[in-house]
């Protein structure tokens, strides 16, 4: 809310409450203390004292918040308790009066903290002016002061008594002229106000208070006593007198309207009168309302009393006859009062003489005609006139009175030939009935009044009226079509103002056939309001407005993107719209973060609809620069970011298990969980060696490499948003690779390495796994044959005979990458267990090899320099279980025919080779014989611990280790 005011007359009035020697500061206290009361009500709140209930900030955020109609916001404490709390609620109120435009002058937050009482009364003093007085006064173009605004407001509502206020103290002691106001605001609530008593000051300001506050709506914030004090209070009896400036007189209140009674008759005109002769009235009071008629009639001058007698008719309520008998020739003076108030022309003044035809008259004889009398072709503010003949009529003079549709008296112009005729012209200021009452000789024509009807001759509602939706700027030239095709034959007239208020020039043109062409040329921005007249009536609607607007508005701009976030290589829209920006160049750069251009394209759709499209090929900032007509309109900033960020993939699945190696034909599952990398759409796809899709890339592109380096083809399928799912079939065993790359950048974790193995094609052969053919004391061996199975680990366990405590330690070799050659040796006979892993995968499918080994008899051992005899027999060998250094070892090779019986032996044809080697690798001595094809190899231990032997006969050789354990 800003208000202009005096600042000058309301810093007086400051200074006035402020002043150290004021005598009324208690009856302000009271009166602004009621102030703020009655709007304090609305929020159930009272203020008691005025130096202690504002302290706190609220009562002054209710009070402001209520005046203003806003809310001051919820920067405040609602129950504050400390000192801070309540300082910060005071300077709220301080901080909102001042977005008011309210300005306080020389009064702090602190004075009101404090509860000085004088700031405080000030404070309040500026709230009163500024939101009931000055408000109310906003649209008073008088000039002057607000104090002198308001006397001259209420001054305007005492007109209708004559009578005139001078100030606002002394003038209102006596309560004579408050109760004047109220019974000029409601005539007849107080009909007896001329008559008061000047000296019965406080009843007489009561009675008038109770009566405003009952009836106006007035708050009673002055107490009675205060206003008729002779120490009266300005500022109190201003703030409490501008509560008439908008109040309105309740529904039921018993007022009167005197001005609509109405005398007539002999008695009040003096027509035909004689001196002895009765001089009869008539006082038609219907209209208005409660009250009494009081008729007096005042001789010449030194004649007697006149008696006057009239009572009310009976047929109509409110109509009273009367009469009163002049005795005396000369001037009698008729008063008639309707609640107090003179009655309009009253007095009357009647001249009675003996001489009767000097009175009397005839209205009969008067003769009328004119249009102003039928309303024939007359429009509002057209000429409408007739005539008055009364040449015959007798000596009196014509009078004349007409009324409008709204009761009130029109204007008119009476024009005299000198021969006993009169020219009347009024000029009726808007449509509807009319009354024209000729009286003469104070008694009205046999017609009179005259009903005149004042009608349209055209119908205006038919006014089209086109182009007002358009927009008008300064600089154009708008034409607005108005079609009166159907609304009958009249006259368009038309009136352009301005925002300013100025009447502003337009072209009215028509064709003559019902159309026409309203052209103006506005030179102010605002709002601009057309009035169209057809035929003196209003075209409905009006006026219309026009709101013209500034020839470039950059501000109008409107600039949409669709993204603030950009994806680098894709194509990045937005619009500018400046439809409603007015006439101006668009210009549009894109700025990357070093400052450089970078090419746009542009397509204008429509005027002032534009498309612009970039590619970003780079990450960083962007920024969207739009001028319009030079000024600025946006300088937004983009980023622009990768479509995939590969820091944050996910790639996951049982391929990708490290432990789990693949198999050969089985499907490869994976997972590719983008959700949280994507800034947008993506698109994923195997990889093109050939690049035959550089046109088109992938944000990011999957290829597996198999054994043989050729691409094996990829399954990709999007199973919800920014999820992937990746398969493949390995066809072969080997070393598989695994690439996710965006752009040539591989993503985390890749290339990753992925193994395929078929073990089926594992093939495990050799006598070290069957159940015959391998003899104690002899190496046996096998085969694994893995070259088309992949790398892998070989494991192999063996477990001998018995409680599985001996374990052979197997050797293996691989000649060939991925063929093994196992060896183990079996010194024990009777089955052993043979486990073949191959990665993590068992060969044997958990059940190991069963190969069962074949022994030989062995001889008993001296105690003493003892002879060790070892006979191998079917291919197989049993060693003593201990000997000791420089005992002699006799082995006995006895060669037995294949199955055949053990009593047939055959011997070879060529002895055996038997080597003994000791633990340090030496070769010991050996002696040979032979005896029945028995065959004796002696040899004497000399070193302890194992000592390994071999025999070879013909092209077989068969090797064990000698389990001898040598000690002392």
């Amino acid at each position: 809310m800003t208000t202009q005011v005096n600042e000058d007359e309301r810093q007086c009035y400051l200074d006035d409450v402020i002043s150290e020697n004021v005598g009324w500061i208690r009856i302000q206290e009271k009166t602004f203390k009621r102030w703020m009361n009655e709007h304090l009500k609305h929020r159930k709140l009272e203020v008691e004292d005025i130096t202690e209930d504002l302290n706190d900030g609220l009562a002054l955020i209710n009070l402001l918040e209520v005046l203003s109609h806003k809310s001051i916001g919820r920067h405040y404490t609602k129950k504050p308790r400390i000192t801070a709390q309540k300082m910060e609620n005071i300077v709220a109120t301080f901080n909102f009066m001042k977005g008011e435009g309210i300005k306080i002058v020389n009064i702090d937050s602190t004075d009101i903290m404090q509860g000085n009482m004088k700031l405080t009364l000030g404070l309040i003093w500026t709230l009163i002016f500024n939101y009931q007085i000055a408000a109310n006064l906003k649209d008073d173009n008088s000039g002057g002061g607000p104090k002198k605004k308001l006397l001259n407001s209420i001054n305007q509502k005492l007109r209708p008594s004559g009578r005139k206020a001078k100030n606002f103290t002394g003038d209102w002691g006596d309560g004579t002229l408050l109760a004047c106001l109220v019974n000029c605001i409601a005539p007849g609530l107080i009909p007896n106000y001329t008559i008061l008593n000047p000296d019965d000051k406080v009843e007489n300001v009561k009675m008038a208070m109770d009566l405003a506050e009952t009836w106006l709506g007035v708050p009673k914030l002055l107490a009675p006593e205060d206003m008729a004090s002779t120490s009266a209070d300005d500022l109190s009896n201003m703030t409490y007198l501008s509560g008439f400036l908008d109040c309105k007189v309740k529904e039921g209140a018993p007022v009167v309207y005197p001005n609509r009674c109405i005398a007539r008759g002999p008695g009040v005109s003096g027509v035909g009168l004689l001196p002895g002769k009765p001089a009869t009235f008539e006082i038609d009071a219907s209209k208005c309302g409660a009250g009494d008629v009081v008729v007096t009639v005042d001789g010449p001058e030194g004649s007697e009393p006149v008696k006057v007698e009239y009572s009310a008719t009976g047929d109509t309520p409110g109509v009273y006859t009367g009469s009163y008998h002049p005795k005396d020739e000369g001037e009698y003076v008729v008063n008639v009062t309707f609640c107090g108030v003179d009655v309009p022309k009253a007095p009357f003044k009647v001249k009675i003489y003996n001489d009767g035809p000097r009175n009397k008259v005839d209205p009969k004889k008067v003769k009328v005609e004119g249009p102003g009398l039928t309303g024939d072709m007359i429009l509002p503010e057209e000429n409408a006139w007739f005539k008055i003949n009364y040449i015959e009529a007798g000596p009196a003079e014509p009078k004349v009175e007409i009324v409008g549709p709204d009761s009130q008296p029109v204007a008119f112009n009476i024009e005299q030939d000198g021969k006993g005729e009169q020219y009347v012209s009024y000029k009726p200021p808007k449509f509807g009935m009319y009354n024209v009452a000729i009286n003469f000789g104070g008694m009205p024509l046999p017609n009179s009044p005259y009903k005149v009807k004042i009608s349209p001759k055209v119908d205006a509602s038919r006014v089209k009226v086109a182009g007002l939706a358009q927009i008008v700027r300064i600089g154009d030239s708008p034409v607005f079509n108005i079609d009166t095709t159907t609304a009958g034959e009249g006259k368009m007239e038309a009136q352009v103002v301005s925002p300013s208020g100025k009447l502003l020039k337009f072209v009215l043109d028509d064709d003559d056939k019902g159309h026409h062409t309203l052209k103006i040329n506005p030179s102010e921005v605002g709002t601009h309001t057309i009035s169209l007249v057809y035929g003196k009536v209003p075209v409905p609607h009006g006026p219309f407005s026009v709101k013209v607007r500034p020839e470039c508005e950059p501000d109008k701009v409107k600039v949409s993107i669709e993204n603030n976030m950009l994806r680098i290589g894709q194509l990045t829209k937005f619009k500018v719209d400046s439809t409603e920006a007015g006439n101006g160049d668009l210009k549009v750069r894109i700025l990357d973060n070093l400052g450089n251009e970078v090419d746009v394209e542009h397509d204008q759709n429509d005027y002032g609809m534009d498309s612009f499209c970039f590619i970003p090929k780079k990450e960083g900032e962007y920024t969207v620069d739009v001028t319009y007509g030079g000024e600025p309109v946006t300088e937004q900033k983009l980023i622009a970011e990768p479509r995939l960020k590969l820091d944050k993939l996910n790639i996951f699945g049982d391929g990708l298990n490290s432990n789990k190696p693949l198999k050969v034909g089985e499907e490869c599952k994976m997972t590719i969980d983008a959700s949280r990398a994507m800034t947008g759409d993506i698109v994923i796809r195997e990889k093109d060696p050939s690049k035959m899709n550089q046109d088109s890339p992938a944000d990011l592109e999957l290829l597996v490499i198999g054994p043989d380096g050729r691409p094996v083809t990829l399954e990709i399928e999007e199973s919800e948003a920014g999820v992937f799912k990746v398969a493949f079939t390995p066809d072969k065993a080997g070393d598989y690779l695994f690439v996710a790359e965006h752009e040539g950048v591989a993503a985390p974790k890749c290339p990753i390495p992925l193994k395929a193995r078929g073990l089926k094609s594992v093939k495990v052969y050799g006598p070290g796994i069957q159940p015959t053919g391998n003899l104690c004391g002899f190496d046996t061996h096998f085969i694994v044959d893995a070259r088309e199975a992949g790398e892998e680990q070989l494991h192999v366990e063996i477990v001998g005979p018995g409680t599985g405590e001996f374990k052979p330690m197997p050797t293996i070799t691989e000649p060939k990458k991925g063929l093994f050659n196992i060896k183990y040796d079996v010194s024990l006979h009777n089955n052993y267990g043979v486990n073949v892993k191959y990665g993590a995968d068992s060969l044997n499918q958990g059940k190991p090899y069963k190969p069962k080994v074949h022994t030989h008899s062995v001889g008993t051992f001296p105690s003493t320099r003892r002879r060790v005899e070892i006979q191998i027999t079917h291919m197989s060998l049993e060693a003593p279980s201990t000997c000791s250094v420089d005992d002699y070892i006799d082995i006995r090779l006895k060669y037995a025919q294949r199955f055949k019986t053990m009593a047939k032996v055959c011997g070879p044809s060529q002895p055996p080779t038997v080597k003994v080697i000791g633990p340090a690798r030496k070769m010991v001595d050996t002696k040979t014989s032979v005896q029945d094809s028995v065959y004796k190899v002696r040899a004497s231990p000399v070193e302890q611990v194992h000592t390994r032997w071999s025999c070879d006969a013909r092209t077989v050789t068969w090797s064990t280790a000698l389990s001898a354990i040598c000690s002392k």
